[in-house]
């Protein structure tokens, strides 16, 4: 049996790269671009520096970053695709393997159980002529085959 997988690639961001160019332009004083893409921290960061007066400078170096196609989310992924997709996935044909041969197993002799001993006669005892049954001389029909026997 084949099982096909699909596995979207890892460099690729599953986030817009719009999306984050049009938060960059209108709001990346405020780190929202970088809130957009998970990076929580560094966007806190940017929003406590543009507060200060300081963010102007990291606001400008993302935008360029984003404009050319080498920002990334918080997971290192590039964030390149314009409209949010992920640019391919790659199909992987997992084959599963196969078992391994049993290895031959020795043949097993054939058991052979020694026969009982043929049963010993008593003096008050006597063999049932019809199947061969020791029984007691006292009896008039073998318990083993019902037939009559003969005294």
């Amino acid at each position: 049996m084949t099982t096909v997988v699909y596995v979207q690639q890892s460099s690729v961001s599953p986030y817009s790269r719009t999306v984050a160019l049009l938060l960059c332009l209108f709001l990346g004083g405020f780190g929202a671009h970088r809130f957009y893409v998970g990076k929580s921290g560094s966007g806190i960061l940017l929003l406590l520096l543009s507060l200060c007066g300081f963010g102007f400078l990291w606001f400008i170096i993302d935008l360029i970053i984003i404009l050319a196609g080498s920002f990334t989310d918080s997971m290192g992924r590039i964030v390149s695709s314009w409209d949010g997709s992920p640019k391919s996935t790659t199909p992987i044909i997992v084959t599963p393997p196969s078992p391994p041969p049993h290895p031959p197993q020795p043949p097993v002799p054939p058991q052979h159980f020694p026969s009982p001993p043929p049963p010993q006669k008593q003096a008050d005892e006597m063999f049932c002529n019809t199947c061969g049954a020791l029984v007691k001389k006292d009896v008039t029909f073998c318990r083993h085959c019902g037939a009559a026997l003969q005294q």
